[in-house]
């Protein structure tokens, strides 16, 4: 074999040893709990992860050198990096759906691992045209109005939106709700009982590391509520 292609094929064998090995996969082991459970996935990830790059780059070593020795009529050297080049590709293909697999599953388990509720507090909102008052954001008073949270590094997935408000027989309109990528728009109704808690929908979160905003959208008249709390509930639940 062509020393340049002894040496390819070391360096694949060096990329693949970074897989992940059969006997360390012990993330289904039922005495782990969920917090060494997540720690063993996240390992496993890492791995693949930091192997990826070294394989791709091996792929395009032997593609390089599959054409070097074409190009050279040593068609024995040039088959033999394209078999080689061939089964990284497999290999480069089965990772992926490993990571993808392990991806999954951490992400079902940070979801199992949240409380029933995700609290966003009221005092930790960055307010836009709007005020505190009386253990309540008020002031919607105009299109654009907003409070905004720092999500507390939530995995991806949907929320339903809980919120706890008070509002007027002469208050009340559209309130957008958003995060990184995907919006949700609800009504804001008339509370006859005082306040109350409703369900705004659910709300796919892309970063669950981003920020959530409440914004007016529109008013009936000249104020939108007064918003007394607001809650994330992990829709899988």
């Amino acid at each position: 074999m062509k020393p340049a292609l002894v040496l390819a094929c070391t360096f694949i064998g060096m990329g693949l040893a970074m897989s992940v090995p059969a006997a360390e996969k012990r993330t289904d082991d039922p005495g782990a709990s969920q917090e060494i459970a997540l720690l063993r996935l996240g390992y496993e990830r890492s791995l693949i992860e930091s192997s990826l790059a070294p394989v791709k780059q091996q792929i395009t070593t032997l593609a390089g050198l599959e054409k070097q020795f074409a190009d050279a009529r040593d068609y024995d050297a040039a088959i033999t990096a394209r078999d080689e080049r061939k089964r990284l590709q497999n290999e480069l293909g089965r990772l992926d759906k490993e990571l993808l697999l392990l991806q999954t599953r951490e992400r079902a388990l940070k979801t199992a691992m949240l409380p029933e509720r995700i609290k966003l507090p009221l005092d930790s909102a960055t307010l836009s045209d709007l005020r505190r008052e009386g253990g309540a954001i008020t002031g919607w008073s105009k299109i654009g109005a907003a409070a905004t949270w720092k999500l507390p590094a939530l995995p991806p997935g949907g929320y339903e939106v809980m919120l706890r408000y008070r509002c007027g027989a002469a208050e009340g309109g559209q309130l957008l709700i958003k995060e990184a990528r995907f919006t949700l728009t609800t009504t804001i109704e008339t509370t006859l009982k005082g306040p109350e808690e409703r369900n705004a929908g659910t709300l796919k979160v892309s970063d669950g590391s981003g920020t959530l905003t409440l914004a007016a959208q529109s008013l009936v008249t000249n104020n939108l509520m007064q918003l007394l709390a607001v809650e994330l509930v992990p829709a899988s639940r």
